[in-house]
């Protein structure tokens, strides 16, 4: 199917893990349509027509199982967003303007670096951009520090200091040592950080050597997360992941011992729910984590099942996946084996051993904090406004060597945007809190929330109090609950 230049410009604005879905549809409803090109005006169209109607997301049930029962399926796995509309011109323009209005220079502010390369796919990942490839990498991280260097001088001028810098992908550690030490230091020199700043290195623990953990740590970063998914070699390997559960270990100390004098947080990622992985293994690789590396933080996430990975055309070829009810048995068991071993939650997904890991920026970007979007197809918001960077590395490049932001799209959000993002932070941390609420958004609202508040009491989601608290059936649901809440602001705000 042929797409015209703006069109691919306009999926290149969308979020990595949906653009593939994206195309699929768009060119099946084309050919439905006997279209002989996709152009920016159908994809407008599309967009257009993309809204979440309420009945899409059903109330709980009522039932004695509510950890089973009280829905028949998750809404989504990362939490609802609060929507917006597309702005038409220049997104650079938005962008810039955006940073001369800022109002408030204490409030909290964070940056986003996406690195769009993977030497490998894993079966389940939504991320997957460019391979790996050498010279396409020194150049891209040229190009990225070149951003920076833009970005910086805007951002100085607004007073404001990021507490929080995440580079995630793709895999960040793919990038040679003197790339890495190159955007970090660069990011240190050119933007205003505080002086507690959490600076985050996401990756895979294959060819994270020692060179290139050091030059990180020499260069300043001080939290790595890495996506382990299982201790277990066999479910790994099914995964299309490379090194055995003795290499992860063996590499996780050598890590969190080479930190240490840095007081550098190591955190990992478990997924519950892979195939062929039941009870003991889920457990066993929770307490390998645990009980047999130095590592600072765990996050335990429900498997991502996005049409347009691989692990959706292999299913049939590996072991059966848990359902939804075996889902819930798992956060179950993994929730109380963490309480056993006496981490602090830290949200729904997070856990950390000691004060290291402060999981800074996962929570902020829950709770909608200002993130400066960096590198292509990195995705942030400004003010009340949110932008995505051109996700075409060539074109991104070419954009950058204009002395140019490379950004490709700006959308307003909704003025209860701050409302919203606020309710979601309090589910991610088990929490409701309706005063706290009624503060953001300069109005009572408990009236209003209390009958779909008193639903979630009588279907074991919710205990009341002061906060309310969600129950571990709630934990489970949270995502739910999320979007439930959402339409409820919503409709409260319109």
């Amino acid at each position: 199917m042929l797409w015209t230049d703006e069109a691919e410009e306009l999926l290149g604005a969308a979020p990595a893990f949906v653009r593939e879905q994206i195309r699929e549809k768009a060119e099946l409803r084309a050919r439905k349509e006997q279209r002989a090109e996709i152009d920016a005006g159908f994809i407008k169209s599309m967009q257009s027509g993309c809204g979440h109607p309420g009945q899409r997301y059903p109330d709980p049930q009522i039932t004695a199982d509510p950890i089973h029962e009280a829905f028949a399926r998750k809404y989504g796995v990362h939490a609802n967003m609060t929507g917006g509309n597309d702005l038409a011109g220049d997104a650079e323009k938005y962008f810039f303007q955006a940073l001369e209005k800022t109002a408030d220079p204490d409030a909290a502010t964070m940056a986003y670096f996406h690195i769009p390369f993977c030497c490998t796919r894993c079966l389940f990942c939504g991320f997957y951009s460019e391979t790996t490839e050498p010279g396409a990498i020194a150049s891209y991280s040229e190009s990225l520090a070149q951003d920076i260097i833009l970005t910086g001088s805007k951002l100085r001028k607004t007073g404001r200091k990021l507490g929080a810098v995440y580079f995630g992908g793709g895999t960040p550690t793919d990038l040679k040592a003197e790339e890495l030490e190159l955007l970090i230091k660069t990011v240190r020199r050119e933007f205003p950080l505080e002086p507690d700043c959490e600076i985050t290195v996401e990756g895979r623990l294959f060819d994270f050597d020692d060179e290139k953990v050091k030059a990180v740590l020499n260069a300043g970063a001080n939290r790595f997360s890495f996506g382990v998914q299982s201790f277990d070699t066999k479910i790994r390997r099914n995964m299309g992941r490379i090194l055995s559960r003795e290499d992860l270990v063996e590499r996780l100390n050598r890590i969190s011992a080479l930190g240490d004098s840095y007081d550098a947080a190591v955190v990992i990622d478990l997924i519950y729910g892979l195939p062929g992985q039941g009870e003991k293994e889920w457990i066993e690789s929770i307490d390998c984590g645990v009980n047999e590396t130095g590592i600072h933080g765990l996050d335990l996430y429900q498997i991502n099942l996005l049409p347009a990975t691989p692990l959706v055309e292999k299913l049939e070829f590996l072991p059966p996946m848990a359902d939804v009810k075996q889902q819930a048995d798992l956060f179950m068991a993994g929730r109380q084996r963490m309480l056993e071993h006496g981490f602090d939650r830290l949200s729904v997904a997070h856990w950390g051993r000691d004060a290291r890991e402060r999981n800074r920026y996962n929570l902020w970007n829950k709770l909608n904090v200002d993130c400066v979007p960096m590198g292509a197809g990195a995705g942030g918001r400004w003010g009340g406004t949110r932008f995505f960077q051109q996700s075409d590395v060539c074109r991104f490049g070419k954009v950058i060597s204009k002395g140019r932001k490379p950004l490709a799209s700006a959308a307003s959000e909704p003025s209860c945007a701050a409302l919203i993002s606020a309710a979601i932070g309090q589910i991610e941390q088990c929490r409701i809190d309706v005063e706290a609420l009624e503060r953001v958004a300069g109005k009572p609202l408990l009236n209003q929330l209390m009958p779909m508040l008193s639903l979630w009491v009588s279907a074991g989601l919710l205990k009341i109090g002061d906060p309310c608290r969600l129950t571990p059936a709630g934990e489970f649901w949270s995502v739910n609950l999320h979007y439930l809440m959402g339409r409820k602001l919503r409709e409260i705000c319109a």
